[in-house]
């Protein structure tokens, strides 16, 4: 008899928590607007590693002075990190640019503002930029 008490006090609790919460068409509109979301923050994440990708693969050499650190979300438990550089490339003036990338929990601090790193520039996109992490100074 304890057992069927049980499922009838669980059924009524489950009445209660269904009057308190908005109506089923809002608590779809509110998922289909998070998975949104996240689907634009994944978009972008992809288009920063594929920046990096570019730049670390067919990239000239140069290095960079980090301005500002900020984290933007997680890869695989790793932080992923919007830093603010200054890019010294040869035969250019100096010039401000914003990377994205994955940091490993250990290198995180290293990157320190005035830090300068070696990075490797899209010739094709100056912003396309890849930070060698194995070369911070």
């Amino acid at each position: 008899m304890g057992f069927f008490k049980s499922m009838r006090d669980l059924q009524k609790e489950a009445k209660d928590i269904e009057k308190t919460m908005p109506p089923v068409k809002q608590r779809m509109a509110d998922a289909t607007s998070k998975m949104a979301a996240a689907t634009q923050s994944m978009a972008g994440q992809t288009q920063a590693i594929n920046h990096a990708f570019a730049a670390e693969n067919g990239g000239v050499e140069a290095t960079a002075t980090i301005n500002g650190a900020r984290t933007a979300g997680m890869v695989n438990f790793n932080p992923l990190m919007d830093l603010d550089l200054t890019v010294m490339r040869d035969g250019m003036p100096p010039y401000p640019a914003t990377v994205r990338q994955v940091v490993p929990q250990v290198d995180m601090t290293r990157l320190q503002s005035g830090t300068s790193v070696a990075v490797k520039v899209d010739p094709n996109d100056p912003n396309a930029i890849w930070i060698d992490l194995t070369r911070v100074q």
